[in-house]
């Protein structure tokens, strides 16, 4: 299965919000895959899981799956 990687993304696919943040200091970059940016995209964990469930926009508080799909969770 592959995994969308959201966090390359510079735009939120639904409210067009900029993410790229800071430059990563060129010294580095050996540590990261391009582009050298921070993304302000927010990773979420549910308890009891060790891995990302779900990806959430900082300014319209869209949600992505793994796979970048759209979704709508309830609260």
């Amino acid at each position: 299965m592959t995994y969308t990687d959201i966090t390359k993304l510079e735009n939120c696919p639904e409210c067009g919000t900029n993410w790229v943040d800071k430059l990563i200091p060129q010294q580095y970059w050996k540590n990261y895959s391009p582009p050298y940016f921070y993304s302000r995209v927010i990773g979420v964990e549910l308890l009891g899981e060790d891995r990302i469930n779900h990806w959430l926009c900082p300014d319209c508080n869209f949600k992505w799956n793994r796979n970048g799909e759209s979704i709508r969770i309830t609260e």
